[in-house]
């Protein structure tokens, strides 16, 4: 018997015959039965396909792509098609590919396994099996064994100020004093503050506006609601990085995980002292406090943190580690773990619920699903923008001044697009992305990572030499796709999700990448990792493995080739001997800056110290593109800070 299951009660599919063969054989070798978990069958040939509703044509031909790689594979090693091998067969090929000492092999193998990981593990029926909370909600909700919780969004007369691009169906034509791109953090601070001074303002969105009612927590779901691109924008160099960015009313605070830091004043005193800006910790702390106050950050609940929490405070206690809970904007927040995927209770202070309905109070306008393609420019001044509305017509707006706010990711896609500031030799360059992974172990006492939150704790030992320990509570779904493995052992870890503890990290990048448009409109992103951060990386790495082995891990699993699995701190010298390549380690990233950078210098910056473009008058830039520097902590405090004193330039310069 072949790997394939018969597909003869397949639903429809928007792959062909062969293409669902070739998924079902990929499922059923890679995801074998465990003891109670389900193997990879139909359900999950189903479940990828209604995961693959709406993609676009591109995603739709990547995925057919890596699906036809896998087939080509089979051919390869055994002379015969991927999905004509014997399961055995073909588990033993996908296990050689795991294995393999070529990081860009392994990356494939993560690329082909992550859609069918993805969709395995979104069924309420795996959540309950291991005890998952958040998936025991959904799966009451799902089979009706408890009426699902109502939640109804609040009336809010500020509503009647958004107009939605999807619904329009006459072109628009508006009028304002400064029409603001992006309602992310950069964008709806700058646009409150302006409307807070008598401004007449107008936000513009590319995506919806989703209100709690529609956060359903369903990662699948969600992240082809909120995430650019699904979540499948990825930055192509010596390592493959995936990097997540929001596209939604609120951006990327929607989908992160609440942390608030002010940016370190070491950072800052570089601005100040190497690059001549006119910014410090002193200049920035009143912004900071205004900001603070409005998304009420306050510290995390330690009993929030859940287990991951206990054993990580535990551990780093015994090593002498600097380590607390984190401050968060999420003041009423109860630890469903859902964070990234928009809180259903409106605890997080994401800016759909703070700065945009504050702005909107205020007068402001706000316009959704609507992708601005050109800026006007009369007279070397910006004065409006036009673009195409989700409805299929068109919108023209005309303003005093422009501020884009699309992040280091889409505002220097726009700006390239509409030929702006082409003579900068820095626009899209300068791309810092805070490298993240990650550290797993398995533990003889109970974790329960699904009654978390996210990112609860951190360890700040290493702080001064770019390394940050922040986490890491993940629901099963997710955790799904941070085991790299496949197979029985795969299957037999995962079943063991409640004795699992995650535990990330993330560097202060001095390796660089760079921002182009790409196919469809998406960003085309580059970037290496280079030897010296890929050190660093490993150093975190080996930090956070001693860290689990003193709290009492029974099994530490950083996934590098080589160093799957640790039990011993003789391991781990061993680990620390070994010449590790960026490849060896699985990179993510949540934080890109800098394609845009703050400079006193025209050649070697894109806008100046008042966030103004140095080549177009009247046109600003406020969000993370413009931080000359990584943070090496969460930036979200600081691009609105930066905003907030960005409006008042441009409340000056009007």
């Amino acid at each position: 018997m072949t790997a394939a299951t018969s597909l003869s009660t397949a639903p429809a599919s928007q792959l062909s015959a062969r293409e669902q063969r070739i998924a079902l054989a990929l499922a059923a070798a890679a995801l074998p039965p465990g003891q109670f978990l389900e193997g990879g069958g139909l359900g999950t040939l189903s479940r990828l396909d209604r995961w693959l509703e709406g993609a676009s044509r591109q995603h739709l031909a990547t995925i057919r792509g890596l699906l036809w790689s896998a087939e080509a594979t089979g051919v390869a090693r055994t002379g015969r098609p991927f999905s004509s091998l014997s399961r055995d067969r073909a588990e033993a090929v996908l296990e050689a590919w795991s294995r393999s000492s070529s990081p860009l092999v392994r990356a494939h193998l993560r690329a082909v396994m992550t859609p069918i990981k993805a969709s395995h593990f979104d069924d309420p029926v795996m959540f309950r099996h291991v005890g998952c909370p958040t998936g025991a909600a959904r799966a009451s909700e799902a089979t009706g064994e408890n009426k699902p919780r109502v939640r109804v969004d609040e009336a809010a007369r500020w509503m009647s100020q958004v107009t939605d691009g999807k619904k329009t169906t006459e072109d628009l034509e508006i009028v304002c004093e400064v029409v603001v791109v992006g309602t992310g953090a950069g964008g709806a601070a700058c646009a409150y503050e302006l409307a807070s001074r008598g401004r007449a303002v107008l936000l513009i969105e590319e995506g919806d506006y989703h209100r709690r009612s529609s956060f359903t927590a369903r990662a699948s779901e969600m992240s082809k609601k909120l995430y650019r691109d699904r979540g499948l924008t990825i930055a192509m160099g010596n390592v493959n990085v995936p990097v997540w960015a929001g596209r939604a009313v609120g951006g990327s605070t929607v989908i992160n995980s609440g942390t608030c830091y002010r940016a370190p004043k070491r950072v800052l005193s570089k601005w100040r002292d190497e690059l001549q800006l006119p910014i410090d910790a002193s200049i920035l702390s009143p912004y900071y406090d205004r900001v603070e106050s409005m998304l009420e950050v306050t510290p995390a609940k330690f009993e929030l943190t859940g287990g991951v929490g206990r054993v990580i405070s535990r551990g780093a206690e015994k090593m002498g580690y600097s380590h607390h809970v984190l401050a968060r904007n999420a003041p009423a927040c109860d630890g469903q773990g859902v964070c990234c995927f928009g809180c259903p209770t409106g605890a997080k202070r994401s800016t759909d619920v703070s700065y945009v309905p504050a702005a909107l109070s205020l007068g402001a306008q706000l316009v959704t699903a609507a992708k601005v393609e050109r800026v006007l420019v009369h007279d070397g001044k910006a004065a409006g923008v036009t673009g195409k509305l989700g409805s299929g017509r068109r919108f023209t707006v005309k303003a005093e001044a422009v501020v884009i706010a699309g992040g280091a990711l889409m505002t220097p896609v726009l700006m390239k697009n509409a030929n702006l500031c082409r003579h900068s030799e820095a626009l899209g360059k300068n791309l810092s992305i805070h490298p993240a992974s990650k550290v797993m172990a398995l533990f003889d006492e109970d974790i329960d990572m699904g009654s978390a939150i996210p990112q609860g704790y951190c360890v700040d030992e290493l702080a001064d030499e770019g390394i940050m320990f922040e986490g890491g509570s993940t629901p099963l779904d997710v955790t799904a796709l941070a085991v790299p493995w496949v197979g029985a052992k795969y299957m037999e870890v995962m079943e063991r999700y409640r004795n699992m503890a995650t535990f990330g990290f993330m560097i202060e990048d001095t390796s660089r990448g760079a921002v182009r448009p790409g196919l469809g409109g998406s960003p085309f992103i580059t970037y290496d990792l280079h030897e010296h951060d890929t050190a660093r990386m490993v150093r975190a790495i080996e930090t956070l493995s001693r860290l689990f082995l003193a709290a009492g891990a029974t099994r530490v699993l950083p996934f590098l080739p080589g160093a799957e699995e640790i039990t011993s701190a003789d391991q781990l010298s061993a680990f620390r001997d070994k010449k590790w390549r960026a490849g060896d380690i699985e990179v993510t990233a949540y934080h890109p800056l800098g394609t845009c950078r703050m400079g006193t210098d025209p050649r070697t910056s894109v806008v100046g110290p008042t966030h103004e473009t140095h080549e177009t008058e009247r046109l600003f830039v406020v969000d993370g593109s413009v931080l000359p520097t990584p943070l090496g902590v969460n930036p979200q405090m600081t691009i609105m800070a930066m905003a907030l004193r960005a409006a008042e330039a441009i409340d000056a310069r009007l």
